[in-house]
Order: structure tokens, then C-alpha cells, then sequence
């Protein structure tokens, strides 16, 4: 199957040409049809209207709209239109789209498609094309289509040892006989790897050539690669390629063990920090390159192949720094064009290529240079026999190592550095570094006290201390903004968790996580020390919105998940339009996700697995749990067709059972508000929610059985308070429905077909109690707890 994707910003004129009875060459198309999708429209116009009223959640998102085309190759088999949609479904889900339409043309079809999902959300387009193909790839498996060859954008082998190609800038370097510093970087990781090193060893090893390794390091210990400062270059795997993002150099052989490793981590994490303030003061920091040299033309002979790799004293050669600190086109290292990009000022290397074309040895020679200097370093001192041994140093190539002749320092007559005063320089850095190892570090004491007295902080005291709403519930319990809990252990120490106990942690961990500090900041704002400036007090966490999990690849779990729940099929498609709900992967586990939204964007999304997950301390299975920042003063709103009734629900499944029930029975379906939880009130603070509810004659407020009377109690009160706030709203009818006996909720007692006529979903209640025509009194807000209808 071949593939094409074509972004654009207009939907009207993509749908016109889609849709249009000719192609763009004005020959007849023989079929232009729509056959499937998510989006209902049936003309231009009214596809166009759709993917407005969604572009209106995103109006600075230029390219908002999209289409591909696929197509079969010749001599595969005919596809039916049920097939074709299927396929567009997929091709759909696995890109990660919720609004797109399929139209067929024949032998291919094409997919309209929102970049703006239902629930303002926008699909990525980064690494669409390789995504696209890997989608292509598995629909032709799925399909038992003719495989098209894949493209190297999909070949494992590939990516192991992919690098990034040469730029343009790269090219010029090396017709000067220069290496660019990409070059180098990328040759002498190739070499240290080659030695299937300990991350220790890779660390030491780099900065035994002048680099500053920067790693990329999670406050819980994770390591997820490195960036290297080289000169005024950084480079990451994104900027060298992907054959040297870390779990490719893993396979390579590079070993990373946690306990062994994070002690030369933090050091090195360290150093970056220091050689990055250096820098931002405007400093002229001892440079990477400084240490180790760059490759260059030698500058004592004036031969043009005389090109080798080799060590400049402390005062050589530097790269250019003047202006700034790119990432990503490397220019080659040359002084004498300082600051200088290659491909901005080609004009200035005018007639200085073809010489060095004429007489260069070739990019081969500098890699065997590159690989010469490491082993070179490897071995140490070894026939060595001091710093002043000139006549019996092994000297790299021909013998010479580039520099300046300027400073005059370790250098010979003719202005020409020694390997031995380097390597002597060298042993002398490295055991002034092992004696400091040795003493006690004062800055280390500092950061340790700060730490442990981070992590005992009163965290209650410390949220109370930024504005964040705190309420007791328990000797040792507290509720944090209704989206969080707080518990003091026995040993003292204060530990949170979010309301479903998917992640917590210690007070660290909640500035870090939760209000995005740094790890350094956080420290400081619990010890109330003054690392770094301190910052306002704020309540950022009723600011930040939640990010959704992407769009579940394969919905056929989820839907049976539903199904087996008592939700029909129309019902949940319904709600997937509505956006109630949508699919989507929670960490490779297919879930439901129930929306809740506020000026046009998400603000909360409550998600149902269909298999348990560990909560963060593994003491409990998880099968309900709340998208990090979402806001549960925002709740999930089914706008029914008939304003008059409200129901308040705890949970997503609750409300799509009581969309079912007034379906079946073809009663105006009511407007349905999902609470959250018995314990939850901010809800009720919204205007447009109090709005819903004070337009209302009649609001049910659903009840649930709970699994003993100590729980019971507990929840009744919660629903209690809940009541009492809407009555207070103004609602003069508010009522305490209780589920029939033997189910837990609406939900259950939908499936188990116990529910009464919803013209009166009261009459169970009045039937337990034994009098058929007594009236149960709304404007009472206090309730009777479940058991006490039994």
C-alpha cells in the first residue's frame, strides 16, 4: 500500500476537490464517494462546518487540517467499501485522529482529517511520515495486502546505526581538511563503544577528550541519554542520529546500572551546570575542544594533507564562540574564522577547496585519527618518561598535533604540541581530581542536609503556606484541592497521592510532579533555604491542564468492556461524537476516558482500564484514575433533551446508563453531570454547572452501596452535603435516588434490568418501604442510608 500526506489549512477547498466529480487534471473520476469516518457530514459545506466548530478550540494552529491518500499497487486484490473504511479507521487511530472522513475514488481512497481531536487535543505531526508508514505497514499485514517495501525510516538495523547526514557546513569543513565537530562526535562515540563500556567508563572516557557529557537524568534515578558539549556545540541523539540515543548505544554495548553509575552521573551533571553558568557569564571557560584539540590543518609546515588528531595545550585553539550556541548544523573548528557559520559566509572560503580537494587524504584518515587519539588515551602514560621526554614520545600520524603557536606553552619551535607534555598535564589533573574526591565536600554536606530536610517538610503546612485549598479528613488525612490526598505515616514523614493513588510520592516529588519546579527550586521552597531566587507564592496547579493519553489503537477492548457493562453500541458512538468520552491507551492498557471541559478546553478526564494497574506505593489494584492536572470542579456533561431533569452521577459508566435506560424506554433523554465521587462539591462552584442545575425541576442525586456500614455512613454523609449544596442552589426538587437492593449503582442495576419506568424512577423506593402512593419529600435535603431500606 502506498501512502501520501498532505498538510494544509483549509478544509472547504480540500473537501470540494475530494469530493469533486473530476480530479485535478479535469479527467472523470469513477467514484467519489463517502464511505466512512467520524465526521457526519455528507457535503463540503457541512464536513468544512464540522472541522470549523473544532478549529475554533485551536485558532493559532495554522496547519489544522490534513488528508492522505492510499492507494493498492497493481495486481492486488479489490477492496469492498466496508473494507476501505476499515482501513481508514485504522489508518485514523493508529495517527492518533478522532475527526476525519473517508472518501473512496476507486482504487484509492483518501482521508480528510482534523488535526484538532473532539477534545481540543492536537495530533502531533512529528515523525507523521514514519508513523504513517508504520500504520501503512500493519494495515497491510492486518489486510493480507501486497507488502510494499519499507522505507529506511522503518528498518531496525537502520536506526541502530543510523547518523544524522553531513550538512552542508560539514561538507566545506572537510574540503578545507577539516572535521566538523558532528564528525568527531560521532566517530569517537563509534570507537568508546566499540569497548562495550560501563556509563562510568563512557563519562570518563569523553571527558578524557574534551567533552562534557551532559545526562539526561529523572529525579527517580531514570537515565534517558546524554547531550554532549563539544567546543560551541551541543549535540543530543536528535542532532547525531538515532543510532546513538541510548537504548541503541545499550544494544551496542554500552552497560548502565544505577547503583554503579549515579555517583560519576551526578559528578558529571555537576560539571555541565558549572561549564553552562561559565558560559551564560560570558566567561571563556577552559574549552572542551581546548583540552583535547580539534582536527585541523597543521598550521607548522603549511601542507595541506598533513590533517591529524591531536591535543592542544591549555592555551591552543578554541572554536569560535562569538556567535552563540547552536544545536544541530555544526560548523568545522578553525580560529582563524572565529564565530564564523560556513554556510552564512561561504563567500569567505572562496578558492580554498579545490587546493585541499587536490591534495586532502580523505575523511578516512581523520577517522582513523579520531580512533588512534582514544586509543592513545587508553594507553595512558606508557612509554612515557616524563613531561620534558620530547625524542621519546609517540606522536600521532605524523607525528605532529595542531596548535597556535601564539602562547607558546608545551609547545616546540616550530609552534607543535607534544602528546607526552599533554599526557603528562593529564595524569597530573587526574590525581589532583582523586585527591578531591577524597576530602570532604562542603557543597555536597549542603545539598544533603537541604535534601533530607526537603523530604521531612510538613507538606500541609507547606500547600496551606501557596494558597492551595486543604481540609482534614482524618487524624492524619488531609484532601488537597479535592484532587489530592495527604497522609502522615507512622514515622512521621508526609507522603500525597492523587485522588485514585495512580502516583504520589514524598514532598519532592510534589513540587517536582505536580507544581513543575525544579528539582533544585523544590528543595529550596521546602527547606526554606535560598538556593535559587524563591519564587511568588502561586496556585499553579488550578492552572495547568491535563494532557490525554493517546488515542487507543485498537477500541475493540474497550467497546467490549462497555458492552459488557449493559452500554450499547449506538450509545457509546453517540458519546464518542458528543465528546463524553473517547479511546484511548493509558501506558499500553485500551481505557475509557470521560471528559470534562471549560472555556473550550479540557480541563478534566477520568479514565476507566479495562484490567488493573499497581497504584504508585503497590499496595492496591487500579482500575479508575484521574489524567494528571485534571480539575474535577469541571466535571464530564451529557446535555440532554430535556432540560427539566438533571441527574448527578458518580461515575462515566453511571451516566451512560442512564442514557440507555431513557433510550429504551423513548423518554427525553435528561442532562447527566458526573461528580466524581461522593466527596467531590467543587463541581457545584461552576457557573455553567449551576446553571444546568437551577433550570432543572427535578435533580436525582444518585446514591451507591457500599460494601460495609462504616463506608456506607461515610458516603451517605458525602452525598448528604452534596444535596444540601444544590438545594441551596435553588433546585426545589432534589432527591436521594437509591439503587435497587442487590445492586452497587445505576450502572449495575442497568445491567441487571432492576431499574423502574424512568417516568418515575422513584417507584423501587416506594415499593421497599411498603406504601405505594407515599411521597418521598425533595425539599428535605438530609437522606437515609441504603441499608436502611432493606
Amino acid at each position: 500500500m502506498i501512502e501520501k500526506i498532505i498538510k494544509g489549512t483549509g478544509a472547504r477547498g480540500l473537501a470540494n476537490y475530494l469530493l469533486a466529480e473530476k480530479d485535478h487534471n479535469g479527467a472523470a473520476r469513477p467514484r467519489h464517494d463517502l464511505i466512512g469516518g467520524t465526521l457526519s457530514g455528507r457535503s463540503a459545506r457541512e464536513l468544512a462546518a464540522e472541522i470549523g466548530v473544532l478549529r475554533r478550540m485551536r485558532p493559532n494552529l495554522q496547519k489544522a487540517v490534513g488528508h492522505v491518500s492510499l492507494r493498492i499497487p497493481e495486481g492486488d486484490r479489490v477492496l469492498s467499501d466496508q473494507e476501505w473504511a476499515m482501513i481508514g479507521d485504522q489508518w485514523a487511530s493508529e495517527m492518533g485522529m478522532d475527526a476525519y472522513a473517508t472518501v473512496c475514488h476507486g482504487d484509492h481512497i483518501h482521508i480528510l482529517f482534523s488535526r484538532i481531536n473532539s477534545d481540543g487535543s492536537v495530533v502531533s505531526d512529528s515523525h507523521d511520515y514514519r508513523r504513517g508508514e508504520a500504520a501503512v505497514r500493519k494495515i497491510e499485514q492486518d489486510f493480507d495486502l501486497v507488502k510494499v517495501e519499507p522505507s529506511s525510516l522503518l528498518e531496525p538495523e537502520n536506526a541502530l546505526n543510523h547518523k544524522k547526514a553531513p550538512t552542508k557546513g560539514d561538507f566545506m569543513a572537510m574540503e578545507k581538511g577539516e572535521v566538523p565537530a558532528r564528525l568527531f562526535m560521532q566517530q569517537a562515540l563509534d570507537a568508546l563503544l566499540e569497548k562495550k563500556p560501563t556509563v562510568t567508563q563512557f563519562i570518563e572516557d569523553l571527558e578524557a577528550l574534551g567533552v562534557i557529557v551532559e545526562p539526561n537524568l529523572a529525579t527517580t534515578g531514570k537515565l534517558s541519554g546524554f547531550a554532549y558539549h563539544y567546543g560551541d556545540y551541543r549535540f543530543t541523539s536528535n542532532s547525531l542520529g538515532r543510532g546513538y540515543r541510548l537504548s541503541n548505544m545499550q544494544k551496542k554495548g554500552l552497560s548502565y546500572e544505577q547503583d554503579r553509575d549515579i555517583e560519576r552521573i551526578h559528578a558529571a551533571k555537576d560539571q555541565t551546570a558549572r561549564f553552562l553558568a561559565d558560559r551564560r557569564a560570558g566567561d571563556d571557560p577552559a574549552n572542551p575542544a581546548d583540552a583535547t584539540g580539534a582536527i585541523a590543518v597543521t598550521g607548522g609546515d603549511g601542507k595541506s594533507d598533513s590533517r591529524e588528531l591531536g591535543t592542544h595545550g591549555e592555551n591552543g585553539s578554541s572554536p569560535g564562540s562569538g556567535t552563540g550556541y547552536p544545536e544541530g548544523d555544526y560548523a568545522a573548528f578553525d580560529r582563524g574564522r572565529r564565530g564564523r557559520h560556513p554556510e552564512r559566509d561561504a563567500d569567505a572560503f572562496a578558492g580554498q577547496s579545490e587546493a585541499d580537494r587536490e591534495n586532502g587524504q580523505g575523511i578516512s584518515q581523520e577517522s582513523d585519527a579520531i580512533k588512534s587519539g582514544i586509543e592513545a588515551l587508553e594507553a595512558g602514560s606508557k612509554g612515557f618518561t616524563g613531561g620534558d621526554s620530547k625524542d621519546t614520545a609517540t606522536v600521532l600520524d605524523s607525528g605532529r598535533i595542531s596548535g597556535d603557536t601564539g602562547s607558546g606553552r608545551d609547545r616546540d619551535d616550530s609552534g607543535i604540541v607534544t602528546v607526552t607534555n599533554w599526557n603528562d598535564r593529564f595524569k597530573k589533573a587526574s590525581a589532583a581530581k582523586r585527591r578531591a574526591k577524597e576530602q570532604p565536600d562542603p557543597d555536597k554536606q549542603n545539598y544533603s542536609s537541604l535534601r533530607d530536610a526537603a523530604h521531612m517538610a510538613d507538606l500541609v503546612a507547606y500547600l496551606q503556606s501557596i494558597g492551595l485549598p486543604v481540609k482534614k479528613s482524618g487524624v492524619k488525612d488531609w484532601v488537597v484541592d479535592d484532587r489530592y490526598r495527604v497522609t502522615q505515616e507512622k514515622d512521621g514523614y508526609f507522603v500525597w497521592c492523587d485522588w485514585e493513588g495512580a502516583d504520589g510520592g514524598d514532598p519532592i516529588d510534589f513540587c517536582v510532579k505536580e507544581m513543575g519546579l525544579s528539582f533544585q527550586q523544590a528543595l529550596a521552597n521546602l527547606s526554606g533555604s535560598t538556593i535559587t531566587k524563591k519564587a511568588e507564592k502561586r496556585t499553579v496547579l488550578s492552572h495547568q491542564l491535563p494532557v490525554a493519553p493517546p488515542v487507543c489503537r485498537n477500541s475493540d477492548p474497550v467497546m467490549q468492556y462497555l458492552q459488557d457493562r449493559g452500554i450499547s453500541q449506538k450509545t457509546i458512538r453517540s458519546a464518542q461524537g458528543a465528546g463524553f468520552l473517547r479511546f484511548v491507551d493509558y501506558k499500553g492498557i485500551p481505557s475509557v476516558a470521560f471528559c470534562g471541559r471549560g472555556d473550550g478546553q479540557l480541563r478534566s478526564m477520568t479514565l476507566r482500564l479495562i484490567q488493573s494497574i499497581q497504584s504508585w506505593d503497590g499496595k492496591k489494584p487500579l482500575t479508575k484514575l484521574e489524567v494528571k492536572h485534571s480539575d474535577k470542579s469541571y466535571p464530564a456533561i451529557w446535555r440532554g433533551d430535556d432540560p427539566s431533569s438533571v441527574w448527578v452521577v458518580e461515575g462515566g459508566i453511571d451516566a451512560l446508563a442512564v442514557i440507555d435506560w431513557y433510550k429504551t424506554h423513548r423518554k427525553p433523554i435528561p442532562s447527566v453531570i458526573v461528580s466524581g465521587g461522593a466527596g467531590v462539591r467543587s463541581f457545584l462552584d461552576q457557573t455553567h454547572v449551576q446553571k444546568i442545575l437551577k433550570e432543572a425541576d427535578t435533580v436525582y442525586v444518585a446514591m451507591e452501596r457500599e460494601k460495609n456500614t462504616k463506608i456506607q455512613a461515610k458516603t451517605d454523609a458525602a452525598h448528604e452535603q452534596q444535596i444540601d449544596t444544590i438545594w441551596k442552589l435553588g433546585c426545589e426538587k432534589v432527591f436521594a435516588w437509591m439503587p435497587p437492593v442487590d445492586t452497587k449503582d445505576i450502572a449495575d442495576a442497568w445491567k441487571a434490568g432492576a431499574l423502574p419506568e424512568p417516568h418515575d424512577p422513584l417507584a423501587h423506593m416506594r415499593k421497599k418501604i411498603g406504601d405505594e402512593s407515599a411521597s418521598i419529600s425533595p425539599q428535605a435535603p438530609a437522606i437515609v442510608s441504603t441499608f436502611d431500606w432493606e
